[in-house]
């Protein structure tokens, strides 16, 4: 199959729409198909078998990691059977045009609760502004032949906002060659860190919807250590309320964590953190426990459905301070606990993945 992936973000940056393009295309490549992506301006020309083709970009100022693009020559992009669309925006629309223009098929896949965002854009009208974010992406969708959610609580999520298009479920799969356990003694003596401590993980870009103030508030009794792993556009606010918290040494702040480490930091890791209330797959969730790193995760969206209370983490209720204090508090991880979180992970594989991905695409084409 020759795919075209249409995405409104792509490296360098680093969010969970980047690395679902970037393993499942990668994956797709090695079966043999053709994939390219169409994205903002970049400097990669060509990554793991897959062909790039970017567009003039200008920065969004309210949130200036995005680039929005300004794509044309839908007459000039090469043949392809199936258009995929990652983003409702201006390269989301690019690649309508281009699907009516070459009379084929186009889907996409739901990776991002856009209500979740007016907060970087409005500070004033939110709600009626997440009405009318809803509304966007009801029209966008509705003209897919195909929706791709990566968990079913995002399904039930769109089908709740009038979306009646065919939704499908396929997760974004890891590398499970990539993310796999190292023992807990080796990952702390090379990431130079106290053998005998507790110690927890908190993984991703640090924004908003992570509520990573939650998890900083739970800490003030707790005798532990948390590694705060990440960069975004909250850090100040959250190094202000470590200060304001009196946590010292208690929480660090490490910035961004290069991809080849991240195995090390689950793996020395006791537990994962995660506390958002906007996590429409959760992929580091699953990346965590293909290192053997259980769970700890607010009860929200998709995070439930990879984490069973008590099994291979635990969940606690959103925003509950006092209920995610006593977790941390009391928190002893069994073997088979470590087990179980090592068994889900390896469910995630890429390979698993993109068969279903495959299977999604042959029923439109």
């Amino acid at each position: 199959m020759r795919i075209g992936f249409f995405t409104d973000t792509f490296l360098p940056q680093k969010n969970g729409v980047v690395t679902s393009i970037l393993s499942s295309g990668n994956e797709l490549a090695k079966r043999g198909h053709e994939v390219s992506v169409f994205c903002p301006k970049s400097r990669i020309k060509e990554f793991n078998g897959v062909k790039i083709n970017s567009y003039p970009a200008t920065t969004f100022r309210p949130y200036p990691e995005f680039r929005i693009a300004v794509p044309s020559g839908r007459d000039e992009v090469a043949q392809l059977d199936i258009v995929h669309s990652h983003s409702p925006f201006t390269m989301g629309f690019f690649g309508w045009r281009v699907s009516n223009f070459q009379k084929i098929p186009r889907v996409a896949t739901f990776h991002t609760m856009l209500s979740e965002y007016v907060r970087y854009i409005a500070l004033f009208g939110k709600k009626f502004l997440e009405k009318v974010a809803w509304k966007y992406c009801e029209v966008f969708y509705n003209k897919q032949k195909g929706i791709i959610a990566p968990s079913e609580a995002l399904k039930n999520v769109l089908k709740s906002h009038n979306i009646k298009k065919s939704v499908s479920v396929v997760p974004t799969g890891i590398d499970t060659n990539f993310f796999k356990r190292t023992k807990k003694e080796k990952a702390r003596e090379k990431l130079g860190l106290k053998k005998d401590e507790k110690i927890f993980l908190s993984l991703g870009r640090l924004s908003y919807e992570k509520n990573l103030d939650v998890v900083l508030k739970a800490l003030e009794k707790i005798d532990c250590k948390l590694i705060v792993a990440g960069r975004g556009p909250a850090a100040k606010k959250l190094k202000k309320l470590k200060t304001e918290l009196g946590l010292g040494n208690k929480v660090s702040f490490t910035g961004y964590v290069q991809e080849e480490l991240k195995p090390l930091y689950y793996s020395a890791a006791d537990a994962l953190i995660i506390a958002s209330t906007g996590e429409t797959q959760a992929l580091v969730v699953a990346e965590a426990m293909a290192c053997g790193c259980p769970v700890i995760g607010a009860d929200s969206l998709a995070i439930p459905e990879i984490v069973v209370d008590e099994k291979n983490g635990y969940l606690f209720k959103t925003g509950k301070i006092e209920q995610l204090a006593e977790i941390l508090d009391s928190y002893q991880p069994s073997k088979k606990m470590i087990s179980r979180a090592l068994s889900t992970g390896v469910d995630f594989s890429v390979e698993k993945c993109v068969d279903r991905l495959e299977k999604f695409y042959e029923s439109y084409i």
